[in-house]
């Protein structure tokens, strides 16, 4: 009998691992849903809709009380979600094996030295040297003392990914957020604005980082208990002076742009991340089995992702 799992976030990320789910056949999915069209295209697909919302507290506790497996993929930063996710893992039946949970926060952009490289292999770090105030910490704190207290029955992992971009394949969205978001500040403002150009962040394409998802997993269901919280997907490191200097360049080709090139320490918070610190280096998926692909580089692939964007509206 195939093991049930449920599903939060079919956008970019989770629409593209669902996909992945869907193919390898070996689980009953359901998802998360609230909207009926969506719906519609999830049944189409052989997925359960589960109508609500991230607030849906009963819900969601409900869904994960009764699910063997779940995939939290929706957002890095609603914490009420994660609590009902963890309310439902705690009223599990206790007989039956711990259920995989696997959650995507990300917290490595808090100012740190610029030599300061954060590794999974090395699970301290994090907790000494990220704050309680930085981004998103206070979903990862709150699935932390879960783990270490003893709350749940379940076998919790944390996915740190760096900076996604490439073409997604789920049913919903196949674009990303933080190149996107760049691409259509410098159409709107006819220039491309390169932030802390000199500061360092990883990247992934989105189609290594689904199998890594499917490796973290399937670790998880194989192990007794989990011996690692944290866990970072990166296949590769950018400077953003470089990106923003190819986003100039493509989108000029392109007839897109015609002004020129600006330098500024920092971003606004809507561009989420880009311009600032962020460098960690990946082992313990590679030590559970994840297989990186030759897949297409950030620069390599903007052209594709402005072709796309152009075809859907969004430039």
């Amino acid at each position: 009998m195939s093991k049930s799992l449920f599903l939060l976030g079919t956008g970019f990320i989770g629409g593209s691992v669902l996909v992945a789910l869907l193919d390898k056949g070996e689980y009953t999915i359901s998802a998360l849903c609230r909207d009926e069209k969506k719906a519609d295209k999830l049944r189409e697909m052989g997925v359960r809709p589960v109508m609500g919302e991230l607030s849906s507290d009963e819900v969601i506790s409900k869904e994960a009380a009764a699910s063997d497996i779940i995939m939290h993929i929706a957002t890095a930063d609603d914490l009420p979600s994660v609590k009902s996710i963890l309310k439902g893992l705690s009223q599990q039946d206790s007989s039956k094996p711990p259920a995989p949970y696997t959650s995507t926060p990300g917290v490595l952009t808090t100012p740190h030295p610029d030599d300061m490289i954060f590794n999974d292999g090395d699970q301290t770090k994090f907790d000494k040297e990220i704050p309680d105030d930085a981004p998103h910490r206070n979903v990862d704190l709150t699935i932390k003392d879960a783990v270490d207290n003893k709350k749940v029955n379940a076998k919790i992992g944390i996915m740190l990914p760096p900076l996604i971009y490439g073409i997604g394949t789920g049913p919903f969205n196949q674009i990303s957020m933080q190149i996107p978001w760049w691409l259509q500040e410098s159409v709107k403002n006819n220039k491309v604005v390169r932030y802390g150009p000199k500061k360092r962040w990883n990247n992934i394409n989105i189609r290594n980082l689904v199998p890594a998802y499917l490796t973290l997993l399937s670790h998880l269901e194989q192990v007794d208990t989990s011996k690692t919280l944290y866990h970072i997907a990166e296949t590769a490191e950018h400077q953003w002076g470089d990106i923003g200097t190819h986003m100039h360049k493509v989108l000029t080709e392109k007839g897109l742009i015609s002004g020129g090139i600006e330098d500024k320490d920092e971003a606004s918070q809507e561009l989420a991340g880009v311009g600032s610190q962020s460098r960690a280096k990946s082992e313990l998926l590679h030590e559970f089995g994840w297989k990186v692909g030759k897949e297409k580089s950030i620069t390599e692939s903007m052209s594709d992702e402005i072709d796309l964007m152009r075809k859907l509206g969004q430039l």
